[in-house]
């Protein structure tokens, strides 16, 4: 006999799966019944076989989805034949795994979704986001302010922020500085052994978009303003319905929606035009993440500490949020051991470097030089009528008409790896066009002979030890 108020033993089961779950399974198995109702000829899909799941696979793929959905729609048929007592279940089945595995393998290799990928967001695009909610609500926005702020600065998932509750959230302070406490409880897909984890957030000052603890601030300001009741087990980021006359009803006890969330992004980015289009949620903590490696200039991470922050169990997920293919093409790898005057480098061989100063006075004393030859062809010759002049680029000046001999092998290891116009190199032999090589071919052939050997050694001192008896005189 079941007693009066308990749920029944299918309603238990049911709630194992989350809402969202819930939804994308009903959405795939929906999508599957009328594929076999439009490509099948009217099939019953309780008699589909393996062939005709992976047929549904590809349809999706030929639609323009991503093998991550594909596999979620995978996983929703398993349990759409589970629930049938379909057995053997055609999608578990050896063949739709080679399909779905296949197809992960086939992008990867082929860099088919490298370019789908969230790009990261800037801190100028945050900053513009947070400064978007200036004419909302004033509750909502520093509500929002906090939530990006936190979001990106931690590169938190959106899911977990939103599942924050106040007994999960404090304010500290250290010898140093003050934070923001956070204790995060962790997404369902996290791999990690424990169940929460807690950060410390602390100010950015170069940037007044990360200024989390002010944010937090401000929001809990707002809170004590409208005199709002909270218990500690209250979201953080509550529900919130704006109503007509303005004002906001706050569900303290149901978490903000994600579909919500988006909305409000939408809304900002189509009323600021400097904002790109496509800015999603995994924007912020790809871009946290970006942040915290190459641009954050108080604590800046290195991959391992990144690594243990966002606790990534392998290097391959953090190169994947580090590395895309739009980063990749933006850096040229010609230009990157090149000598900076403004790096970190401990030393610096001063008469390798090149001014400003010098380049100038380099093309200045060509364009005379050239001008002097023109004129004197023009004196010894007859008048002739003038003639248009083609405009020429600054490659046409800079084109030296010898290669200058090298007299050590000191002189050879600096006029392949660095510029002197004052001694006629213009530009680094390493750097030469197959215009600049024309000039002196034999020379420029030595030089790469040499330089074989160069690419051995980090230094010309390194060079010189290793080939004393050759490097005292070159010509």
């Amino acid at each position: 006999m079941m007693m009066e108020g308990v749920p029944t033993k299918q309603t238990i089961q049911d709630s194992f799966r989350g809402a969202s779950t819930r939804r994308t399974y009903s959405i795939y198995q929906r999508q599957f019944q009328q594929f076999c109702d439009n490509a099948k000829d009217g099939k019953d899909p309780l008699t589909a076989t393996a062939e005709d799941c992976t047929d549904f696979f590809h349809h999706l793929y030929s639609v323009g989805r991503k093998a991550r959905t594909i596999d979620s729609a995978k996983t929703a048929l398993v349990a759409f034949f589970k629930e049938h007592n379909i057995e053997p279940n055609p999608v578990q089945s050896v063949l739709s795994k080679q399909y779905v595995v296949g197809l992960q393998k086939y992008n990867r290799q082929n860099n088919v979704d490298e370019e789908k990928k969230a790009h990261p967001l800037s801190v100028h695009e945050l900053s513009t986001l947070i400064n978007g909610f200036a004419n909302q609500n004033p509750f909502i926005a520093a509500m929002y302010r906090f939530l990006l702020s936190s979001c990106f600065l931690g590169c938190f998932r959106i899911s977990e922020m939103l599942s924050l509750k106040w007994n999960d959230v404090a304010t500290g302070k250290s010898d140093k500085c003050e934070f923001v406490s956070l204790r995060l409880r962790w997404h369902k897909k996290a791999r990690v052994e424990s169940e929460c984890q807690v950060y410390h957030l602390v100010n950015e000052l170069s940037y007044p978009c990360l200024r989390v603890c002010d944010l937090y601030g401000d929001y809990v300001a707002k809170i004590g303003r409208a005199a709002m009741q909270m218990s500690r087990d209250a979201f953080v980021f509550p529900n919130t319905v704006v109503l007509q006359n303005g004002n906001v009803k706050v569900d303290w006890f149901k978490s903000i929606e994600q579909a919500q969330v988006r909305r409000q992004l939408h809304e900002i980015v189509e009323a600021s035009p400097g904002l790109p289009i496509g800015i999603t949620l995994h924007r912020m903590r790809r871009g946290g993440c970006f942040c915290r490696v190459f641009e954050s200039p108080e604590r800046r991470f290195n991959f391992r500490e990144l690594m243990a922050w966002c606790r990534w169990a392998d290097a391959k997920t953090c190169c994947e949020y580090l590395v895309t293919k739009n980063l990749s093409d933006d850096i040229d790898p010609r230009l990157l051991l090149e000598r900076r005057t403004g790096g970190f480098s401990s030393h610096q061989d001063d008469s390798a470097l090149v001014s400003a100063e010098s380049i100038a006075a380099a093309v200045v004393e060509l364009l005379q030089e050239k001008k002097v030859v023109s004129e004197t062809h023009t004196t010894k010759g007859t008048a002739k009528p003038a003639s248009s002049w083609r405009q020429q680029s600054l490659v046409d000046f800079a084109v030296p008409k010898s290669v200058p001999t090298a007299r050590s092998g000191k002189e050879a290891w600096d006029q392949w790896f660095f510029a002197d116009p004052q001694h006629g190199v213009l530009c680094a032999l390493k750097d030469y066009t197959k215009e600049m090589i024309k000039s002196d071919r034999r020379k420029y052939s030595e030089r790469q002979t040499l330089a074989n050997a160069f690419g051995k050694y980090h230094t010309f001192a390194q060079f010189e030890q290793a080939f004393a008896p050759f490097t005292d005189t070159y010509s």
